[in-house]
């Protein structure tokens, strides 16, 4: 898998709505991967046990493959092979400690790294101990791809993938061509069988890779609001689990925020709804640039804003003081003021998710209209 993978951060998802089956490929073969999303999407983090379960799995079959066939006449022979084979199987050894121990990761890079890391780690393991078998033993073992296969069809991008079939049919082909040099079969029993090879290994994964990147982007889309591209209302709920976790560990602070536009029924009425997807565009846009990653934000109602925040005490009670007026300017086409209702937690980790984070969600919403009763453009925060 020689290839790199291009993918900013963290892409928003791309919308596809009409698009054919050819701008679809294309956007397939060239668009950017969202490696995080497989960890933080709501209908994978029940699975973090079971993915980890999965990439051992993995690697204890291809060591115990390995294993029996160090016994085998068929197997590696001489010092330098057996050599060979006895460190690669240490290797995978390892890599189960470390898959079973180390967290998953939750950005966008690392993610990325960690599985396109153990698909290279498998390619590249499973290739070492392959040639070093007899000609028949290894023409059977490159079977194994087909595991690797499936894992790169739900974890890596196309363009990973295509890199990872590309070295298997070549890993492939040279042990079709091992098997007809040593004149074991007649040419066209070596034929027949390399294209099932080639047809279990590498024909399946690209239909089933293109239909799991659809279907991704249809799951990510409805997570976010399309008119300000931050999360919706359920967006927020299934991202905002990894903020707890990190604030819970670290012994950080976390804030629901709620914003909402002061007098918003005005600015449609008078400036009309065009103006007033603007303004909350605008304002989602504001949001975003005065975020960091340890935030989520989302639009939860008509000119309602949500956010969840971790950090110090003392910062997140500063970003809430300073909120109102980072998301206001007097120089817009249509100025508005916003109020902002807060309740920090001050040690998550004495508090139960998602209980606690609900509870605080909804005195915040309090404190946002305690703000608008008090003449608007100001925050309210509580300390808990």
């Amino acid at each position: 898998m020689p290839t790199p993978d291009h993918t900013p951060d963290r892409p928003a998802p791309v919308n596809t709505i009409g698009a054919g089956g050819r701008s679809h490929l294309v956007r397939w073969l060239t668009g950017p991967h969202d490696y995080a999303w497989i960890v933080d999407h709501h209908s994978m983090r029940s699975l973090r046990s079971s993915i980890r379960a999965v990439f051992a799995g993995n690697t204890l079959l291809m060591a115990v493959c390995s294993a029996l066939l160090l016994r085998s006449p068929d197997g590696p022979q001489g010092t330098v092979a057996r050599t060979v084979a006895l460190v690669v199987m240490a290797v995978q050894a390892a890599a189960i400690v470390l898959i079973v121990l180390a967290p998953m990761p939750t950005t966008q890079r690392r993610a990325r790294n960690y599985f396109v890391g153990f698909g290279v780690f498998g390619d590249v393991g499973l290739t070492l101990i392959l040639v070093l078998y007899s000609p028949v033993v290894h023409a059977i073992g490159c079977a194994l791809f087909v595991i690797n296969s499936a894992l790169c069809t739900y974890f890596v991008s196309s363009r990973w993938l295509l890199a990872h079939l590309a070295w298997a049919a070549a890993v492939i082909g040279y042990a079709l061509w091992r098997v007809d040099d040593a004149h074991l079969f007649d040419p066209y029993a070596v034929a027949a069988g390399g294209l099932v090879l080639l047809a279990a290994v590498c024909g399946v994964p690209i239909a089933a890779h293109i239909a799991w990147n659809r279907l991704s982007i249809d799951a990510q889309q409805s997570l976010v609001d399309p008119l300000t591209g931050l999360r919706n209302r359920r967006g927020i709920e299934v991202s905002v689990e990894p903020l707890w976790e990190r604030a819970s560990r670290d012994g950080l602070a976390i804030a629901a925020v709620v914003v909402d536009i002061d007098d918003f029924k005005r600015v449609n009425d008078t400036h009309g709804h065009v103006a007033g997807d603007d303004v909350l565009r605008s304002l989602a846009r504001r949001m975003r640039d005065t975020l960091g990653r340890d935030a989520v934000a989302g639009r939860t109602g008509g000119e309602e804003f949500t956010v969840v925040l971790c950090g110090t005490r003392t910062e997140v009670t500063g970003f809430v003081d300073r909120l109102p007026r980072r998301l206001s300017d007097t120089d817009d086409a249509v100025p508005v003021t916003v109020s902002v209702g807060a309740t920090v937690i001050g040690a998550p980790r004495d508090h139960h998710f998602p209980e606690s984070l609900d509870a605080a969600m909804r005195d915040a919403d309090t404190r946002m209209y305690a703000a608008k009763r008090a003449g608007g453009g100001q925050s309210s925060t509580a300390l808990i």
